[in-house]
């Protein structure tokens, strides 16, 4: 069951004051905490330890709204200048922390922004402004709506008498409870961070702040950074069941198996952008083989499952020599590996994909363009494979003779050309996805 605690420093119009409730005990009346934190420097302390008044006001309260209040005293004795700020900011800081340690993610922190002195009430607001923690601040304005005079004799204080005389132990009292409404700066400063890593497409970092403001943000721009955290990661199945509901799609090209080259093709992009080229060299690999296995199909209409069989045990795809020989292409195989004692078969690799391309394609371009991807392929990853090397755009240029952007364009063609229609526009993609995002998060 949710529990509402209060925490609240005590001042010198606490408990009651010109027969009202004093902030402190006026938002008892009003919240109901089932759990009252009160904070005594040493002045008050003293009245404390004189006459209880402040658990026994509370107390009185209680049995008129039929209410149980448990009350903790937090002593500091030693607190006597009580007008330093920093003081309070360290202490008041630490004691949320411990109370929210102990709440159930049910419960509801109030805390008295009314009541202590300047320094205390400073204090707190810059922690309500921050929103380090989560609570709810109150304001209690003055019974007369203006400055509290100082003409009340307190040192004879009576807690009974003030008790039983309080005007606003009527049912008619006015409700003088305000939620202040801060000025968030860290949630301003952590949605600013989330546009920040979002437009640098870092989307674990940009969903990881994005979890730690949860309440803060509509559901479809939650939704929406959890979407591109899949789509960098290729995840397209968990991409299909956070877009149910949503009316967008992130997707410009819609049959599947040409959004899978295209949208693995998208995140390479993604890792030059963010100047991840390790990753970018483990990464062309794999989509070389498939570009140049549409390629071979589309344009010299052979399809590569006519020449290749599944090998379950090892997981991969071999060539057929027997069905190689009967088309004439283990000829053309042979002599292009003539100097390695001909060609072997085994697992499908780029290299013997691209021979065959070039013996049976008449495009000038794209059989240059093929060549070009399949050299560069094998010189980096052989070199990053083999080698402990800082992989960086000069890197590229100095081993192929082509940056990374050169060759990322190399590949958008040559997925043109695989049959992937993907016109200018598309290749912005993630940038409109995030342009998407960001204006949700305003």
């Amino acid at each position: 069951m949710s529990k509402k605690i209060l925490f609240s420093p005590v001042g010198g119009t606490d408990p009651i004051k010109y027969l009202r409730d004093g902030s402190m005990l006026h938002i008892c009346r009003v919240y109901k905490p089932d759990l009252v934190y009160l904070y005594l420097s040493s002045e008050m302390l003293e009245n404390h330890y004189k006459d209880n008044r402040y658990i026994a006001s509370i107390e009185f309260v209680g049995e008129l709204l039929n209410h149980s209040f448990e009350v903790r005293i937090i002593e500091r004795p030693d607190l006597i200048d009580v007008q330093q700020y920093d003081v309070f900011y360290k202490d008041f800081r630490e004691i949320i922390k411990e109370i929210e340690t102990k709440m159930d993610k049910e419960d509801q922190l109030i805390i008295n922004m009314a009541s202590g002195t300047p320094a205390m009430k400073s204090a707190l607001l810059v922690m309500a402004t921050l929103a380090e923690y989560r609570f709810l601040p109150i304001q209690v304005s003055t019974p007369l709506r203006k400055m509290n005079s100082e003409n009340e004799e307190r040192d004879a204080y009576d807690v009974e008498v003030n008790c039983q005389l309080n005007e606003d132990n009527t049912d008619a009292f006015v409700n003088r409870c305000q939620e202040v409404k801060c000025f968030n700066l860290m949630k301003l400063l952590k949605l600013d961070m989330i546009k920040m890593h979002v437009n640098a497409y870092d989307y674990t970092a940009a969903k990881a702040i994005a979890n730690e403001i949860r309440e803060d943000i509509s559901e479809d721009a939650y939704k929406m950074i959890q979407i591109a955290s899949e789509r960098v990661k290729l995840n397209r199945s968990e991409i299909a069941k956070l877009m149910k509901g949503l009316e967008f799609d992130i997707f410009p090209i819609k049959d599947g198996d040409k959004q899978k080259l295209f949208e693995y093709i998208l995140g390479l992009g993604i890792k030059i952008q963010k100047e991840e080229y390790a990753d970018f060299i483990r990464g062309i690999t794999p989509i070389v083989v498939d570009l140049l296995e549409n390629i071979w199909e589309k344009e010299c209409n052979c399809k590569m499952e006519d020449f290749t069989i599944y090998n379950a045990r090892a997981k991969c795809r071999e060539w057929n020599m027997q069905k190689l020989e009967t088309a004439g292409f283990l000829d053309i195989l042979n002599n292009r590996f003539r100097s390695n004692g001909g060609f072997r078969g085994g697992i499908v690799y780029s290299r013997p994909i691209a021979y065959l391309i070039q013996e049976t394609c008449t495009d000038l371009k794209l059989k240059q363009s093929v060549e070009e991807i399949v050299a560069v392929e094998g010189t980096v990853r052989n070199m990053a494979a083999h080698q402990i090397v800082s992989v960086t755009d000069k890197w590229f240029k100095d081993m192929t003779g082509k940056s990374a952007k050169e060759i990322y364009s190399l590949l958008q063609y040559l997925i043109r050309m695989a049959g992937v229609s993907a016109k200018a526009e598309f290749w912005k993609s993630y940038d409109k996805m995030n342009e998407m995002i960001i204006e949700q998060l305003q």
